[in-house]
């Protein structure tokens, strides 16, 4: 499993870079880390408990700077990570600064609701967007209100394969479509 953060800045970032990366390396070992002028990236492989949000406004109240924050889901090869980083960074770069101290690929399809494109779809389903079976149960589930029963008995399956695949859907993007908030994302993509 692998995961990764981006930390970025408005101005340069060299002068904090050493003490971000000590305060990250306290609960996060890191594997890699990449630099440039306004963020830092940080890769890592286990699972953390630590409310990032929190941390990167100490930060900024510590440094008296403008940061922003971008926590990855997991995946399961470096190659994926790698496409990922890329569209990140370039959704980012969309995203006005000071609208957000936390970003996740929540974050980013919200901002990006007017413009879903292919791209977006592929990075957002992961190995989900090319099937339909999984696509289709979503979709007819949130179109039944997000009634498991109701949806069950329109795709002519039993209700327990419905939930196990909703519940997989979860684990490979961070979606879970039984929260509203993500049914209405996810539905968006699906249209």
């Amino acid at each position: 499993m692998y995961r990764y953060l981006i930390i970025e800045s408005k101005k340069d970032i060299t002068n904090d870079e050493s003490m971000i990366i000590s305060l990250f390396s306290e609960f996060i070992d890191f594997t890699k880390k990449e630099t440039d002028n306004h963020a830092i990236h940080l890769f890592y492989t286990q699972e953390v408990d630590v409310s990032f949000s929190e941390v990167i406004l100490n930060i900024m109240s510590d440094t008296l700077s403008d940061l922003r924050i971008y926590v990855s889901y997991r995946f399961d090869s470096e190659k994926e990570l790698q496409e990922h980083l890329l569209l990140t960074k370039k959704k980012m770069s969309s995203i006005p600064f000071i609208k957000h101290v936390h970003l996740d690929d929540k974050t980013i399809l919200r901002e990006s609701l007017e413009n879903i494109d292919d791209i977006l779809r592929k990075h957002i389903l992961r190995k989900y967007a090319a099937d339909p079976i999984i696509l289709q149960s979503i979709k007819v589930y949130l179109e039944s209100n997000q009634n498991t029963s109701v949806a069950s008995k329109k795709l002519y399956i039993h209700r327990n394969t419905l939930v196990q695949r909703l519940d997989k859907f979860n684990q490979v993007t961070g979606f879970d479509v039984r929260i509203f908030l993500d049914a209405y994302l996810v539905y968006h993509l699906l249209k």
